[in-house]
């Protein structure tokens, strides 16, 4: 968590940097403009929340770095409850149904950590009518493809194999689905049929995952026939087998739960095998004794005690309020429904903050869900794919947020625009109207993401470690910088709106 705090610290810096050429800009137009002021549309609806206890003024003054605060809180908050309390709830839901780990990733655990995109989104369609849940989706899609292989490879110990299969499967996905939404977006409105084409898609998707087997051989069958791919499969296995030995990998939960054994490559030298396992020994000790006193007593460090006194409060409200099926797994469906209940609150109090932001500092909806918003709607994916890194597993975290990705485009955008275009007329319904022109060309950096993030990996011989994750990290400040500079028109793609 600490250096999920560090990251998301980082790139709300990169945030403020990217957004400051806007608002100077924004400034600039207004001051030598001879029309109303009214004139510029920042496309903001705060009297869709309650009444602010500041003005305009006082916000600009400085009072606006509180409502910063209380989003960037409400971010933590997520995480928290995503973390500690969501996941395992879910894991209990599935171990019910008996489903198996492929279904149940893109169903429940799907779900689980795109919650946060999910809830912004049906505030952005059915309460403000804003590009807020779009640029949401838009950026965490960004985050999620780039931003968590960043976050596995520079928090990688030792390199990691990746898999070839799951990785093309999941990046071919992800494609087609992002295509298929530029289409559908191409007139800036969405109908009630384009919607429930995005939930067939859903579902389709979930098809595939069940006969993914037969695929994974019919393809494999394909791509041995090729010479290319014989060869650079034959390079990439002579590479691992040259460092790492055979044995038996133990992949754990967060919190130390084991989820399942499989034969696969070892990181660790046979002779090296004896104190590794000693000092991981005293290691798991250590922090299972850590873990019974921290709740009481502050840690040791100067920083990780900030970390205890800030996040404090968050984690006694949810213990008090949200039934822990860790220890009593009975209790699991009522854990789910405080999960939701938390996370919907919170996803409100994080659209209200940053409307509220963007509308001070002259920022649109879909800037702020593209930066801000979505770097924070995405802590869940980029904490466990640091914790994750640590414990060696590579292919699990960017088929997990590729995967979340395609949720939060057929789900999370296509389930409630199917509703809203049900609605009458009358009760503020019918087709979504999408106001920002510029997510046809975001929706193309998606496309050139996902295939920066698969020739980086072929290139570096499908093997995550620092220097793939310092890759994907520079790209992705350079795809967010690009797309941040289309959705306010420095290259002038849009045409001028009247006044």
């Amino acid at each position: 968590m600490l250096l999920t705090t560090r990251g998301f610290v980082v790139l709300f810096a990169l945030f403020a940097i990217a957004v400051h050429g806007h608002i100077k800009q924004h400034r600039t137009l207004v001051k030598s403009a001879d029309v109303d002021v009214n004139c510029t549309k920042t496309n903001h609806e705060t009297s869709d929340f309650p009444a602010d206890l500041f003005t305009v003024e006082e916000r600009r003054s400085g009072a606006i770095l509180l409502h910063i605060l209380c989003g960037l809180y409400c971010f933590i908050i997520i995480a928290f409850v995503c973390n500690d309390y969501f996941l395992p709830s879910v894991d209990c839901i599935c171990q019910d149904l008996n489903l198996s780990k492929d279904v149940a990733g893109a169903t429940f655990m799907a779900f689980a950590t795109s919650a946060p995109e999910l809830f912004v989104n049906v505030i952005g369609t059915f309460l403000t009518e804003s590009d807020l849940g779009v640029g949401t989706v838009v950026g965490s899609a960004v985050f999620n493809t780039l931003g968590v292989a960043a976050c596995s490879g520079l928090a990688a110990k030792t390199m990691i194999p990746l898999e070839v299969w799951p990785l093309s499967r999941d990046c071919g996905i992800y494609a087609f689905v992002v295509a298929s939404l530029t289409l559908i977006l191409w007139d800036g409105k969405v109908e009630w049929y384009e919607a429930l084409v995005l939930l067939v898609l859903y579902l389709i998707y979930c098809f595939l995952l069940f006969c993914q087997q037969r695929l994974h051989k019919a393809a494999k069958s394909v791509l041995e026939s090729t010479n290319s791919f014989s060869s650079q499969s034959s390079t990439v296995a002579l590479a691992i087998n040259s460092h790492m030995s055979t044995g038996t990998y133990r992949p754990y939960h967060h919190h130390g739960e084991v989820i399942g054994w499989e034969k696969r490559p070892s990181t660790i030298k046979p002779e090296e095998l004896k104190s590794v396992e000693m000092s991981n020994c005293k290691d798991k000790d250590e922090e299972i004794e850590y873990e019974a006193v921290q709740v009481c007593l502050p840690p040791e460090g100067c920083w990780k005690k900030f970390w205890w006194f800030v996040s404090w409060p968050v984690a006694f409200s949810l213990y008090v309020t949200i039934p822990d099926c860790r220890t009593n797994r009975k209790v699991y469906p009522a854990t789910f429904f405080m999960c939701i209940i938390w996370i919907g609150l919170s996803s409100y109090l994080v659209s209200w903050m940053m409307t509220i932001v963007g509308d001070t500092m002259g920022i649109s909806d879909s800037v702020m869900g593209l930066t801000l918003v979505a770097i924070g709607g995405s802590m869940p994916e980029a904490s466990t794919s640091i914790i994750n890194a640590r414990l060696g597993i590579a292919s699990m975290t960017i088929s997990n947020a590729l995967g979340g990705n395609t949720l939060d485009i057929l789900l999370s955008l296509g389930l409630p625009w199917f509703i809203k275009c049900l609605v009458p007329e009358s009760l503020n319904g019918g087709p979504v109207i999408i106001e920002s022109s510029g997510l046809f060309y975001n929706n193309a950096a998606q496309l050139a993401c996902v295939g920066v993030l698969f020739l980086s990996a072929a290139a570096n011989s499908f093997r995550m470690d620092k220097k793939l994750g310092l890759v994907c990290l520079v790209m992705y400040m350079l795809f967010i910088g690009f797309i941040v500079m289309v959705e306010v028109d420095v290259f002038h793609l849009r045409e001028p709106q009247p006044c």
